[in-house]
């Protein structure tokens, strides 16, 4: 029987115009065919309602991917309790919801410390050109696959040996 109450993982950046949006219709698309997790995305900075970058758009477009319908939000406390993992795009963005969010210390990491380079962030495409953007897009699709491999795979694995 599928979880009715899918884990969220919830992808944090500045803005939430460019690096965690992308990361959540990434993750979605890489793991579509995984029950039990949904992703989304918040900025720390937020300006509620905002469209996700045009750079940010065509990007993933290229990829057969659709970022046209996204709104940015602000991160909410709200957000921070339903979420199972807030990952960070930057170590500065973990450090801030664990500063503003103690009680979610645990549950709060970044997208690099899954792979063999934790200490590593991505970094803002915010007003560069394409190439920026698909070098952003490509560097968190790659990331995404460490993650997914670290928290996704296990447990969809041990769901299906019960």
């Amino acid at each position: 029987m599928p979880d009715s109450n899918p884990s969220l993982l919830l992808f944090v950046c500045t803005g939430n115009t460019c690096r965690s949006p992308m990361a959540e219709v990434l993750a979605g698309h890489l793991c579509r065919s995984v029950q039990g997790w949904s992703f989304a995305s918040a900025g720390l900075f937020a300006r509620e309602g905002g469209a996700a970058t045009e750079e940010a758009q065509k990007v993933l477009k290229e990829k057969g991917l659709d970022l046209s319908g996204h709104r940015s939000r602000q991160l909410s406390a709200e957000m921070v309790q339903e979420a199972e993992y807030l990952i960070g795009l930057t170590s500065g963005h973990a450090e801030l919801m664990k500063e503003t969010f103690p009680e979610a210390g645990d549950k709060i990491r970044t997208l690099y410390s899954f792979t063999s380079q934790p200490d590593r962030d991505v970094l803002d495409p915010f007003g560069g050109n394409l190439t920026t953007y698909r070098k952003t897009r490509d560097e968190i699709e790659s990331a995404l696959s460490d993650l997914i491999l670290s928290i996704i795979s296990p447990l969809k694995t041990q769901q299906e040996e019960l």
